[in-house]
């Protein structure tokens, strides 16, 4: 697959929520937490942390569901206002949406189905307790069908990220070696890695994903790259300009949404390549939507 990859990079660069009866539209039955002051405040700074990361790592293409405070919050922070679905206590499950914020008040909504049946992928996590905030995968078609949708992914992620270790031009640092031969790098990464390896050669220092509290499963988003390699035979400032353009000539889907550089593991300077959550699943196959 890999190999196919490559090729068209020379081308073209390359279940009904489950709640407990009576839950819907007021206590779930684990009951209502009523927060203090200092709850609600610490909820405040929370969702102000929450929103900043959303807006920041979601992708804007994508429908996020939240309650009213935090929907405003995401559009504070510039997040697209036709992207985000209002909740309400008389609101369906959002199953039409990619990404669901789930703040105390979204958790008295929907009950323990939220994280049980709905919405069991967590991107990132905030703070802990009544007034924790999480990030999470909307299931569309129930947890089992989301399950396997990234088992699936996961072992073609795996052959994928494995054939990368045989090219030439690739070289992996230890963890790196071990994140791909695990199936843990999102598919899209792999392309982009693919398709510089056909320009020139690269280093991966390491993957990594943004944000606290990642849930297992969760693709890792973002490549650290040497930020020179002696084999390019080329200043460090020519290297990263020729990877940069190599990146940003790719299709839309699979343009990295950030290209900078930043201070990496042991104070070494990276380049580093990120995609927006939620990663898509089914790249190599033909599998469809979780």
């Amino acid at each position: 697959m890999i190999a196919v990859a490559l090729a068209a990079a020379v081308g073209s660069l390359v279940a009904l929520a489950i709640r407990p009866a009576g839950s819907k539209g007021g206590a779930a039955t684990s009951g209502t937490v009523a927060l203090s002051p200092a709850l609600l405040r610490q909820e405040a700074a929370l969702r102000a942390e929450a929103a900043a990361w959303v807006a920041r790592q979601v992708s804007p293409g994508v429908i996020v569901s939240c309650d009213p405070a935090m929907c405003a919050a995401l559009a504070d922070d510039a997040f697209p206002k036709h992207s985000l679905l209002v909740l309400s206590p008389a609101s369906p499950e959002p199953l039409t949406s990619a990404v669901i914020v789930a703040t105390p008040a979204v958790r008295d909504m929907f009950g323990s189905s939220l994280s049980t049946a709905m919405a069991p992928g967590v991107l990132a996590s905030f703070g802990s307790g009544p007034a924790e905030i999480t990030v999470r995968v909307v299931a569309p078609r129930g947890v089992a069908a989301y399950r396997a949708a990234i088992r699936t992914d996961q072992a073609a992620r795996k052959t994928n990220g494995a054939a990368l270790l045989n090219v030439p031009r690739i070289t992996v640092s230890a963890i790196a070696r071990t994140q791909l031969a695990g199936g843990q790098v999102d598919s899209r990464l792999l392309l982009a890695v693919a398709s510089l390896a056909t320009n020139e050669p690269i280093n991966i220092v390491q993957f990594g994903n943004i944000g606290p509290g990642a849930g297992p499963g969760i693709p890792l988003r973002f490549a650290d790259l040497a930020s020179n390699d002696q084999a390019a035979h080329m200043t460090s400032a020519a290297y990263l300009r020729s990877l940069r353009a190599s990146l940003n000539s790719a299709t839309a889907q699979f343009r990295p949404a950030r290209i900078v550089q930043v201070v990496g593991p042991g104070g070494r300077s990276v380049l580093r390549v990120e995609f927006t959550a939620p990663s898509p699943l089914g790249l190599f196959g033909t599998q469809g939507s979780p």
